[in-house]
């Protein structure tokens, strides 16, 4: 199995980027052009300041806020943590679409509070809607980590006379850091790769992903070569954010013995409310996008304005025009899924109870394929194989491979912590009675990691559904998904039809994820 999802990987992936890496270093000149030329160079500063930007404020948002409801009684926990995954449930772009209707030039608000010449367009909007976005995962992340720090750490600083917010500083933010640390990289990685946020609000905000697409499929003479130098020029600030992770967390050691809860500290009514008031502000502020798509999409609109009227309009002209690509992109993204569910029982079994030379190769393509980004992988999979023998272009297997690519470590991962907190010794007394290795495995380990596998994969589909960055490179008339739908509409102006869209991703999400909740249980789906 390790050698089959090892084949899978390298030809599906390290080939496609080994063909960007080539075809960005072979061309001569290419480089220097690109490094040179004013055009390049916005396009490299604007992504590499946006994702740090978004990184920064993401971080200084979700931090606070974990430290918040974990170490303190504040009020209305559970809806701000409610608040906090539901502004997960939609892809970066329908928040940016989200904030359009509100502040655009023909926003809601901005009519109805006399914004003139007020607009959310721009870097500052970009940048606004990408830290909105990725909080709640910093804020998920860190929670989780901190409501497993092992408390005897801290209450050895308290006896040593260390005030609250210096054990917060030195002890417990510390402690949490592979958590922190993680959130950091997956918030850069996934803001470096955001093509749909940018090409949405930015208003001619040069991107490393815009160049991509603009490069590799332009219609007026675009340069393939400066689009695999702007891949390759993702890649490489995806592969120095994974080494400031590495060296952030090297060489030190995160565990606890004790299996305790910290008790919560008292908070005074000021205290309270103020803490509470930063929680719903910034959750709420996140989870906004969704229930702004859901109203909208019930708002009969006339051009681009929305006219107030209530109606379903907007849902019938989308069944009326798009039932096929709803249908086609259900096919895609459950395909994907299911596939990753089955692999990431098996894989992430293997990387746990087999460890050795395959584990740790596989484990290192996992990697790659968790922080490349989707404009990079949908450039390699044309060059690679959008050719004989395969001749994947325009097909929607090539949508299935990019999205299994980019998304199965979600569920590998998932899958391997299942296996770590399952006792070997179960495994080991069936296999002393008699029962060959591949029954036990189905009948008991997969059974028992098949919750912690569907978390994972219920994560994997999430993110599938609304698959922009490599799907805009991949897709053909005949391919169109839902993402680009969205898309598509929002840059026609047709915003009725893109809410409708987008509840009805918003609508699927939540009804797979409250039958997986309802079956396997609220502990069993983690953070989720």
């Amino acid at each position: 199995m390790a050698l089959t999802v090892i084949a899978f990987l390298v030809l599906f992936l390290l080939y496609p980027v080994a063909r960007v890496t080539v075809g960005s270093l072979a061309a001569p000149g290419l480089w220097q052009e690109f490094l040179t030329r004013a055009y390049y160079r916005r396009a490299l500063l604007n992504s590499l300041l946006l994702s740090l930007g978004a990184t920064a404020g993401s971080l200084a948002l979700g931090v606070p806020l974990a430290v918040l409801t974990t170490r303190y009684n504040l009020p209305l926990k559970r809806l701000i943590h409610t608040l906090a995954v539901l502004s997960l449930l939609s892809p970066p772009f329908i928040g940016a679409y989200a904030w359009i209707t509100l502040l655009g030039r023909a926003g809601l608000l901005t009519g109805w509070l006399g914004l003139e010449g007020f607009s959310i367009y721009g870097p500052g909007g970009v940048l606004l809607v990408m830290v909105l976005h990725h909080c709640g995962y910093v804020f998920l992340l860190t929670r989780a980590a901190l409501l497993r720090v092992d408390p005897e750490v801290e209450e050895a600083a308290e006896s040593l006379g260390s005030p609250p917010w210096r054990r917060l500083l030195t002890v417990t933010l510390p402690l949490a850091m592979p958590a922190i640390a993680t959130s950091g990289l997956l918030v850069f990685t996934s803001t470096l790769a955001d093509f749909g946020t940018p090409m949405l609000i930015g208003e001619g905000l040069l991107t490393l992903p815009l160049v991509a697409y603009n490069e590799f499929l332009s219609e007026l003479g675009g340069s393939t070569g400066m689009a695999t130098a702007a891949s390759l020029a993702l890649l490489l600030l995806a592969l120095l954010a994974l080494g400031v992770q590495t060296w952030l967390l090297r060489g030190r050691s995160y565990t606890g013995r004790s299996v305790r809860r910290q008790e919560v500290a008292p908070l005074g009514p000021a205290g309270r409310v103020l803490g509470a008031a930063f929680g719903l502000l910034v959750a709420g502020a996140a989870a906004l996008p969704q229930a702004v798509v859901l109203v909208s999409s019930v708002l009969r609109t006339r051009g681009p304005r929305f006219t107030g009227e209530v109606g379903l309009d907007n849902y019938r002209r989308m069944w009326d025009q798009m039932a096929e690509v709803v249908g086609r992109t259900l096919a895609y993204s459950g395909t994907a899924a299911a596939t990753m569910l089955v692999a990431g029982l098996l894989v992430g079994y293997v990387l746990v109870r087999r460890p050795g030379r395959l584990s740790r190769a596989l484990d290192a393509l996992l990697v790659l394929a968790q922080i490349v980004p989707g404009t990079v992988l949908g450039v390699g999979l044309i060059l690679a194989w959008g050719r004989p023998p395969l001749s994947l272009a325009g097909t929607g297997a090539i949508l299935v491979v990019a999205y299994v690519v980019r998304r199965i470590a979600y569920t590998v991962r998932a899958a391997a912590a299942g296996v770590l907190q399952l006792s070997p010794e179960l495994e080991e007394a069936s296999l002393s009675l008699g029962v060959p290795q591949g029954p036990t495995f189905l009948r008991i380990t997969a059974r028992l990691i098949l919750p912690a596998a569907l978390s994972g994969a219920l994560v994997s589909w999430i993110a599938v559904l609304g698959e922009l960055s490599s799907t805009i490179m991949l897709y053909t008339g005949r391919t169109a998904t839902v993402s680009v739908m969205i898309y598509n509409q929002v840059l026609t102006n047709s915003f009725g039809t893109a809410a409708a869209l987008g509840s009805l991703l918003i609508g699927l999400t939540l009804t797979v994820h409250g039958i997986l909740r309802r079956w396997l249980g609220e502990e069993s789906l983690g953070h989720w």
